[in-house]
């Protein structure tokens, strides 16, 4: 026993010197980046490059601090590291501030403008954005952070208990807790945003509004999972999935609950519409009081996604849920629409299939067009009656994913780059898992096939500019879409004023486009 405490001991004094160390070098140096195509001239980048892989990043360009996360790789390259480093580097005079430990799979950090909380399993610490210090320490795992006011929100946690369900209001400049509230936290986090300036929505069994500087505000409690769920859930993981909401997000412990068994979130001038397990309602946004709410039958409800459209509420139930991270068939598929006024159903279809989610949706003028796997089917806005349905042979196909948004761009006969979608407004775009996206017409039939990597993605905007990525390339538009420069930039890059950062490897790149964009 002696033994375990020396070993600990020695190893907390490990991580203390650890992060007053700076002995890591950070090469910097300028380079071509990319070409104006304007003036052919170069635009050039400053490199700064890094001892490892950068995992994360964040940049302060008021102070000229960067905070660099760095996690390397396996020896074969296949996985991560457990064990990496916080650099806090100062970009103005080109030298390192700290450095501190970093344990990956015991913690994580979060930064909101030179605000740093490094959670560590049961506690949150605040460190200081000078020397990495400790300034407080908190049981408590802050997972959102207000930057304006200064406040921070996370559940309070007990030895004898674990984390509770009362969830506290931290006042990041000194690590007191301002106020406390009682919000079930057993199915997770689904959603967190404001509706005016102090004033969060949290999405967390329910609805519930917060006033960030005292906690007080309205609640409507519903069910968003199930718990003790006992399906099949070895045969119906799909493993897990990307896109799962970032940032504010609490992942249940249960190993046998379903959480994300909901809709997203539709407001309008006065109201929230939201879909449950257990009914889709339509809340006062000011007050939380119910205006209407309509049972869904026991059992059907999923994940599903709402829309309004003139006079009525559409519900598209997918059919499908998660357990942890893990994608499961659960409910059952289908589509309704409800008189927005009132909550009165106007059609309730269900798609007979089992095991077979909905992948994506798309409106075309009063139809809707839902993917599947293998077909495609097409329903009436009007009485949600099936109109027409395509089956595709997969082993020729490719299993169908989802449709293809406006976001995707690619290059048209004149050499202009497009909106796929809106190169051709009577077709139909799908994504396959072949490489290959389908062109279909209005009979589903297929007309042609796209390769991926013909394929942009449009990332980013200005008010005269958007920024277009084929993978490590990105082309800027103008505001005809005329391609001005050419960058080596990936679109995970971002734009700060004039300047985009982004991150490749070791490497570290600030990027001046202020000869070519107007962003401030």
């Amino acid at each position: 026993m002696i033994y375990k405490y020396l070993i600990g001991f020695l190893l907390l004094i490990a991580l203390k010197s650890f992060s007053q160390s700076s002995d890591i070098k950070i090469l910097h140096k300028e380079k071509a980046i990319g070409e104006n195509l304007l003036t052919q001239t170069e635009i050039r980048a400053t490199e700064y490059l890094f001892p490892d892989r950068i995992h994360h990043s964040h940049i302060d360009t008021s102070s000229g601090l960067l905070t660099i996360q760095l996690r390397g790789l396996s020896k074969n390259g296949k996985r991560l590291k457990t064990i990496g480093k916080i650099v806090l580097y100062d970009i103005n005079n080109k030298k390192v501030k700290w450095t501190k430990k970093m344990l990956y799979h015991t913690s994580h950090l979060q930064q909101f403008n030179n605000t740093l909380i490094h959670t560590v399993e049961k506690k949150s610490f605040c460190l200081n954005i000078e020397n990495g210090e400790n300034q407080w320490e908190l049981k408590n795992n802050i997972y959102f952070v207000d930057p304006i006011n200064n406040i921070g929100l996370g559940y309070k946690y007990k030895n004898s208990t674990g984390y509770t369900n009362t969830l506290e209001g931290v006042d990041l400049s000194n690590g007191n807790v301002i106020w406390q509230k009682k919000l079930n936290r057993e199915y997770g986090w689904n959603d967190i945003f404001y509706i005016n300036d102090s004033t969060l929505i949290v999405v967390a069994a329910g609805l519930h509004a917060i006033n960030i500087k005292n906690g007080t505000g309205w609640d409507y409690n519903t069910i968003t999972g199930e718990k003790d769920y006992t399906g099949t859930v070895a045969a119906n993981a799909l493993g897990v999935v990307a896109g799962l909401l970032t940032g504010a997000f609490v992942m249940s412990t249960g190993h046998n609950l379903v959480r994300d068994v909901v809709s997203n979130v539709l407001i309008d001038s006065t109201d929230i519409y939201f879909a449950s397990k257990e009914r889709l309602a339509r809340i006062n946004k000011s007050n939380g009081i119910v205006v209407w709410t309509h049972p869904i039958p026991n059992d059907l409800a999923s994940k599903s996604s709402i829309f309004m459209k003139n006079s009525s509420i559409y519900m598209i139930n997918k059919g499908h849920a998660f357990m942890g991270y893990r994608h499961l068939d659960f409910g059952t598929p289908f589509i309704a629409a409800f008189d927005k006024e009132t909550g009165k159903r106007k059609f309730f279809s269900i798609i007979n299939t089992k095991k077979d989610p909905i992948l994506g949706f798309q409106i075309h003028y009063d139809t809707i067009y839902i993917v599947f796997k293998e077909r495609i089917s097409k329903y009436s806005i009007i009485d949600g009656t099936q109109i027409y349905k395509k089956t595709y042979n997969t082993e020729e196909t490719g299993e169908l994913m989802y449709f293809v948004g406006n976001h995707v761009y690619i290059k048209s006969k004149d050499s202009t780059l497009t909106s796929l979608p809106l190169l051709d407004t009577n077709k139909i775009y799908v994504f396959t898992n072949t490489g290959k996206t389908l062109v279909l017409d209005n009979q589903l039939e297929i007309t042609d096939r796209i390769d991926y990597d013909r394929l942009y993605i449009y990332y980013l905007s200005t008010k005269d500019n958007k920024f277009i990525a084929k993978g490590s390339e990105t082309t800027i538009l103008d505001i005809e879409n005329r391609e001005i420069a050419k960058l080596n930039a990936t679109s995970d890059a971002t734009l700060i004023g004039n300047k985009l950062y982004d991150i490749q490897e070791k490497s570290f790149l600030e990027i001046d486009l202020s000869e070519i964009i107007e962003n401030e």
